[in-house]
């Protein structure tokens, strides 16, 4: 029979579990719509990520009510508070996705000429939404070898958003110098597509922190 203690860390893992797919489905609703060139579920999408701060008040909330009944063993306090850092790149990951949902495609009196740039922003994508679902599985897997495994592929992924990043930001720049009426928007457009990179960078973030809260050697 389960502990109070072992029940409310199961409930804790369910909300961080729910909050993560979360995010994961708005950045499948950006892949989706970055390769069909469709971005009408793009609105839906942001909205469905607006009680994203409500969840994680809640979340962080049920952890310190935890911490302060039960008192747990230095390796359980350890994951908690890993989880309470956790929970900020959430919202940072969050507020990157609504961003991008919100304001992509750049709206522009004249015509941007992305064709070169979007084979690889959809590269990017992919590459951030794989590290995101490898750091949100480990909050569920119990093998710290598996946790392992999924640790260094969040952060090969991540790495892979770095690399793609660069070659967008130098197309980009090739764009911008031969159309001078419209440097503004190519700017706007590359700063936009860095908040792509900047989710990856959170994904990884996540699996660094659950990695070192469950003191795997």
């Amino acid at each position: 029979m389960l502990t109070k203690f072992e029940k409310s860390i199961i409930g804790i893992n369910d909300m961080m579990i729910a909050l993560g797919q979360k995010i994961i489905a708005a950045n499948e609703v950006i892949l989706e719509g970055l390769v069909s060139g469709d971005y009408s579920r793009y609105k839906d999408a942001k909205s469905s990520l607006n009680n994203v701060s409500h969840l994680v008040n809640s979340i962080d909330n049920k952890i310190v009510t935890t911490l302060a009944l039960f008192s747990p063993e230095a390796s359980d306090l350890k994951n908690m508070v890993a989880y309470l850092k956790v929970t900020n790149e959430y919202v940072r990951a969050a507020s990157n996705t609504k961003s991008f949902l919100k304001n992509f495609p750049i709206k522009s009196d004249g015509e941007l000429h992305l064709e070169k740039i979007m084979p690889n922003v959809i590269l990017l994508q992919k590459a951030t939404l794989e590290s995101l679902r490898f750091a949100v599985s480990m909050i569920s897997e119990d093998d710290k070898s598996t946790m392992k495994d999924l640790c260094v592929k969040a952060n090969v992924e991540e790495t892979k958003t770095d690399d793609i990043y660069s070659m967008i930001e130098k197309n980009l720049f090739i764009e911008m110098l031969n159309a001078h009426e419209l440097s503004k928007e190519y700017f706007e457009t590359l700063s936009l597509i860095r908040k792509i990179e900047k989710i990856g960078d959170r994904a990884a973030s996540i699996a660094n922190l659950l990695y070192d809260g469950n003191k795997i050697d």
